[in-house]
């Protein structure tokens, strides 16, 4: 079994087995409005509207229902290609209102908490990790998918994401980049970095320093430096199992073990995803299971 003993071995322990989400093919040759229609034919409608009805009605505020519904139709003015065209074609395939599928991709927006890290081994390698977490456990859980983004007969891009958000939270441009939220790590030694964003730009640049000891950063949804509040201290028991873990064996399972230390993996963890942008072929993504 090799490697792979320490991963068996944790899931064991956790009394549960984390499962790979569906993977499904979007064709960027496609139009925008039919490529995300052979994923959404991989899923039951009915449940796929209750589950946008659900997420609206208990996320979006009821103004923001009177202000987005009206103007949705004119959504090609304040939304860009394809991004607009994709929204579009999904509320057809699912018969639900355009405003709806506005609010739905806001609504994903809102509220998200996760845990990036990016690390470097002691041989230069750039591991990167995240978990999401997010209300509605239950319903994200079953409509999380991994997507391969085609364009030419070749993957331009992968990642995770909820089925009906047109955007990426997790993924990467295989040997390139990978991206995690304002996390961002390169190919190359010394290239990983956290990237704080406002609405102008990067308002910090937090990058590796393995030559100084900094071989990894972790990202929670505080900034990194503050001190989060203590009935939200992920960072510190992710720094402290990756100081036990050591630069000389962090890999793809230790980076999951780590992963899924409490806090840091808790009840609205929906997944847990390890990648490198080095290695693309060793992406993978764990939904875990519902508490």
């Amino acid at each position: 079994m090799g490697p792979r003993v320490p991963l068996l071995l944790l899931l064991l322990l956790c009394g549960a087995v984390a499962a790979a989400p569906p993977l499904c093919n979007v064709s960027l040759d496609s139009p925008a409005e039919q490529r995300w229609l052979p994923a959404l034919s991989r899923f039951d409608p009915a449940f796929l509207r209750a589950a946008v009805a659900r997420v609206i009605a208990e996320r979006v505020p009821k103004w923001v229902h009177e202000v987005i519904r009206p103007i949705a139709a004119e959504l090609e003015f304040f939304m860009p290609q394809p991004f607009a065209g994709e929204i579009l074609g999904l509320c057809k395939a699912l018969g639900i209102s355009l405003g709806d599928g506005v609010l739905l991709n806001f609504a994903y927006e809102s509220t998200a908490f996760c845990t990036s890290i990016v690390a470097q081994d002691d041989k230069g390698n750039i591991y990167h990790g995240r978990n999401l977490d997010y209300d509605f456990v239950d319903i994200l859980s079953k409509i999380t998918i991994d997507v391969q983004f085609i364009k030419g007969g070749q993957i331009a891009y992968q990642g995770t994401t909820f089925l009906g958000y047109v955007g990426l939270w997790t993924g990467q441009s295989p040997h390139k980049f990978t991206i995690s939220g304002d996390e961002r790590g390169g190919v190359s030694p010394k290239e990983g970095m956290v990237i704080t964003r406002n609405r102008r730009g990067p308002a910090d640049l937090w990058p590796l320093d393995p030559l100084g000891g900094a071989w990894f950063r972790v990202e929670t949804n505080y900034d990194h430096w503050t001190t989060p509040p203590p009935f939200d201290d992920r960072r510190t028991a992710a720094i402290k199992a990756l100081n036990a873990t050591g630069q000389q064996n962090i890999n793809f399972d230790t980076l999951f073990k780590v992963l899924s230390v409490k806090p840091v993996l808790n009840n609205n963890t929906i997944y847990t995803t390890v990648m490198s942008a080095a290695l693309p072929e060793k992406y993978q993504t764990w939904i875990r299971p519902v508490k």
